[in-house]
């Protein structure tokens, strides 16, 4: 392995508060506590180019911006859980997924 893979150890990762590893554990966590997230079906949701959306009953929706520019959220009550900062203006920014309850 490179040697600057050390950053993706672990132990490394614990120490940040928003690293890949803290957001793997809350989305675990995060998995038992809500319902759609068992067993069962998806559908895929209309979505901006360069993103994808897919509900799940009850009430479960996940949205992933792949592209270049900010898409808007889809229609939500709470924001369960994001893998980065979300924009003030209620759009998702590049690169960055969302859990969502509906």
């Amino acid at each position: 392995m490179p040697a600057d893979w050390g950053r993706y150890s672990v132990a490394a990762q614990r120490e940040i508060p928003d690293s890949f590893l803290r957001l793997y554990q809350a989305a675990l966590r995060m998995r038992r506590a809500q319902p759609a997230l068992g067993a069962g079906g998806m559908r895929w949701l209309d979505a901006p180019r360069d993103t994808l959306i897919f509900a799940r009953d009850p009430g479960f929706v996940f949205a992933a911006n792949l592209g270049a520019a900010p898409v808007p959220l889809p229609p939500h009550r709470e924001v369960l859980l994001a893998s980065g900062a979300l924009a003030p203006d209620g759009t998702l920014p590049r690169d960055t997924a969302v859990w969502l309850a509906v």
